[in-house]
């Protein structure tokens, strides 16, 4: 009992796990959408690409989750802009904005004089999150959650049935512009704690996952949410043990969590008993 309680016992734990509870909850209810959509190199750009706004916003004095976030509306709306052009395939646009803003973010925080770590950046320092970082992921999070909610007929057929979607009225361009920004919200809200190269670990893992075992939509989002919570939790306290990362911790147990489950499902998922979700 004391090794689950001992980590929690400062203030700063507490913290961290407040914070992490809430990415915990809040990546796998975008990331259900990511996995179905087959968008994870979109949200690995995402996630690279924040970087830029994060340092920016570092040398300009300014909260770097504002930075984060100026990053990747815009790298958004550039995606949006480049998608458009038949002549270039989606994942080229994505590699190439990505990696430009990425570089641009390492650039600007290699110039600093402040001492400033990029691992910081990078790998999160959950450690370090006050109460107005909590405060804010949440009305962030808050904002994601509901925002799926709200558009989940929507999301289901824009991403199960395309032609559908647009005969019945559904702006299949606006749930993807709607869905990117939600991959930019996740990579702001899990930058302090797991930083921005882990934030895709939870916002893909968790809900990949939940795929393997989920019936139905709801299902996986909910299985989702719990895979996403206890394997923060659970490496947020191995972390505390081992003296290790926390981020890359927790971004390790989720990956075990999906071998053990992929491993188990195995069987049952071949060829004849396959059943796709709807």
């Amino acid at each position: 009992m004391h090794w689950l309680t001992d980590p929690f016992q400062t203030g700063f734990m507490q913290r961290a796990l407040v914070a992490t509870v809430l990415i915990g909850i809040v990546a796998p209810v975008v990331g259900t959408w990511v996995v179905l959509r087959r968008m994870a190199n979109l949200g690995d750009a995402m996630a690279h690409g924040t970087l830029a706004g994060v340092g920016l916003a570092y040398a300009a004095g300014v909260n770097v989750v504002v930075g984060a976030l100026g990053s990747g509306v815009l790298l958004a709306a550039l995606l949006l802009v480049f998608s458009s052009n038949r002549r270039l395939g989606q994942e080229t646009v994505i590699t190439v904005l990505g990696t430009a803003f990425f570089a641009l973010g390492v650039v600007v925080i290699s110039r600093l004089d402040t001492g400033v770590e990029l691992t910081h950046f990078l790998f999160g320092r959950v450690l370090t999150v006050q109460w107005s970082d909590i405060w804010l992921n949440l009305i962030l999070g808050t904002l994601a959650v509901v925002t799926v909610l709200l558009m989940f007929g929507e999301l289901r057929l824009a991403t199960f049935d395309h032609v559908q979607a647009e005969q019945v009225g559904v702006r299949v361009e606006l749930v993807q512009a709607v869905l990117i920004i939600l991959l930019a919200v996740v990579v702001v809200i899990s930058l302090r704690a797991v930083g921005t190269v882990m934030s895709v670990t939870m916002l893909v893992t968790p809900a990949a996952t939940a795929r393997l075992l989920a019936r139905d939509l709801r299902h996986m989002t909910i299985l989702g949410v719990v895979f996403g919570v206890a394997e923060g939790v659970v490496g947020l306290m191995v972390s505390y043990h081992l003296g290790a990362a926390p981020g890359a911790t927790i971004g390790l147990v989720s990956v075990a969590v999906f071998a053990v489950v992929f491993a188990a499902t195995l069987p049952r998922r071949m060829p004849h008993h396959h059943r796709p979700l709807g």
